[in-house]
């Protein structure tokens, strides 16, 4: 198959960690070292985890279930170790406060290592290890499944999209990223019959293109039940950036809705995509954040850098043109060397809006 392509951006957990009957939070990195020792950046609840690509696997199956091991057309359901896994998101800039009515899709490779409803993999029409939940007033979300399988060139991974919409299914926030799972549990489950004969993995975190050098921070915390499969909790901080979101009932109805109205005059979307983003420093020590992005209508722009909660260097644009554009923003020599994320809120003329994100890494001043 073909190499996936790694996009940085932000989550966040709590600073200490979050507390609750059966929730363990995956080990992090201190907080104060994501921001080159900026103890004061990184206030109360903020760290910096990365997100992952999409993949080539991603269906639109709007298969509203928390028991994705079976295939709805025939019931039939896939064999492997159980695996519960328990999810919860928090919202940095409501405070890390739950982040309800957000939508979680997930989906994975089944034990042969093959994804469902692929023609490439041969199981077109197939809905097994594929779903989504609606996030309840606490953030969580449940999905029963079982431990996935691997393929040639990719570690173990689950992909999980979170998504929020308006009352009328226009996405206001769209978040990607991959889970993980330690090296030595997964030798454990291939030793198990239902994954063995396939032999040994040739791709492990270490040399994984996609784990790369952050991948740790992503991995699931994992116990065993007790009847021979695991439970995996994991605590996502996400930057909504304020987006709206409809209750769990509408947010799934008005998604199902919007496909099938897609040919209506009415615009809904935001013609901006994130190509690159990338901070340089000049011979002078002059330090700037360059965002490259592709538009197809005019936009108003407002492009943040942050850590945690706080904006260490900022630009508004107004009114900035179709086509491919490169928009800098200085950054101050009060700003210390280490990540932050990029942040864009783009907004068409007709008041759509759409947030666009990316972890990047700020050069140490001269």
């Amino acid at each position: 198959m073909n190499a996936e392509t790694a996009i940085n951006r932000r989550t966040l957990v709590r600073g200490a960690g979050v507390t609750g009957a059966g929730l363990f939070v995956a080990t992090r990195t201190p907080v104060a070292s994501l921001f080159g020792g900026d103890a004061d950046a990184a206030a109360t609840c903020a760290s910096l985890t990365p997100a992952k690509t999409i993949g080539p696997y991603f269906v639109e199956e709007k298969l509203d279930r928390s028991d994705i091991r079976s295939d709805p057309a025939t019931g039939a359901v896939t064999a492997g170790v159980p695996l519960v896994l328990d999810l919860t998101l928090l919202d940095e800039d409501a405070s890390c406060a739950p982040l309800a009515g957000a939508r979680v899709d997930i989906w994975h490779a089944d034990p042969s290592g093959k994804y469902s409803d692929e023609a490439s993999e041969g199981t077109t029409g197939k809905q097994y290890l594929r779903g989504y939940q609606v996030s309840d007033a606490n953030g969580k979300v449940a999905f029963t499944t079982v431990y996935p399988g691997w393929y040639s060139g990719r570690t173990v991974h689950i992909h999980v999209r979170v998504r929020t919409f308006d009352a009328s299914g226009n996405a206001t926030y769209d978040f990607l990223t991959q889970l993980f799972f330690d090296d030595s549990l997964t030798d454990t489950v291939d030793a198990r019959s239902d994954y063995s004969a396939r032999g040994t993995r040739d791709t492990r975190n270490a040399n994984d293109g996609i784990y790369g050098s952050d991948g740790a921070t992503l991995i699931l915390s994992m116990k065993a039940d007790g009847s021979g499969g695991y439970t995996g909790t994991f605590t996502f901080g996400l930057s909504s950036g304020g987006a709206t979101t409809a209750s769990a009932s509408s947010s799934s109805t008005a998604t199902k809705t919007s496909t099938s109205t897609s040919t209506a005059a009415t615009d809904t979307t935001v013609g901006a995509e994130l190509a690159s983003a990338s901070c340089t420093r000049t011979s002078s020590g002059t330090r700037s954040l360059a965002a490259k992005l592709h538009a197809s209508e005019q936009l108003a722009l407002d492009v943040r850098l942050r850590r945690g909660t706080r904006t260490v260097a900022q630009r508004s644009l107004p009114a900035l043109g179709a086509g491919t554009r490169t928009v800098r923003v200085p950054i101050g020599r009060n700003v210390k060397a280490g990540r932050a994320t990029l942040q864009i809120v783009a907004r068409d003329t007709s008041g759509n809006r759409k947030v666009l994100s990316k972890l990047v890494h700020v050069p140490a001043r001269a």
